[in-house]
């Protein structure tokens, strides 16, 4: 582990920006900055889910928790009917 408190942060930003970065080009039609409020964890959990390979979807619980916190409650734990709509009425 690096001790360097300030070579540490360095390289905590720049790997939080390219996660960033990479999920926002693996999810089509989402924004910059739109996952800025996520942690490094719950960015990385989405790429694997997102982009992962067979089988690998990340830590559950930090994925659940990052996608609870991108899309909300209602739209987590939604049934597809319902969430539909709900997107829907977002856009208008």
């Amino acid at each position: 582990m690096i001790t360097d408190g300030a070579l540490r942060q360095h390289i905590y930003q720049s790997i939080l920006k390219t996660a960033n970065r990479r999920l926002e080009q693996a999810i089509p039609g989402s924004s910059e900055g739109a996952f800025a409020h996520l942690s490094l964890a719950a960015l990385l959990s989405l790429l694997f889910l997102v982009r992962g390979e067979w089988g690998s979807i990340g830590d559950f619980v930090t994925t659940q928790r990052a996608i609870r916190a991108t899309v909300g409650d209602d739209l987590l734990w939604a049934d597809p009917q319902q969430s539909m709509h709900a997107s829907s009425e977002l856009v208008q």
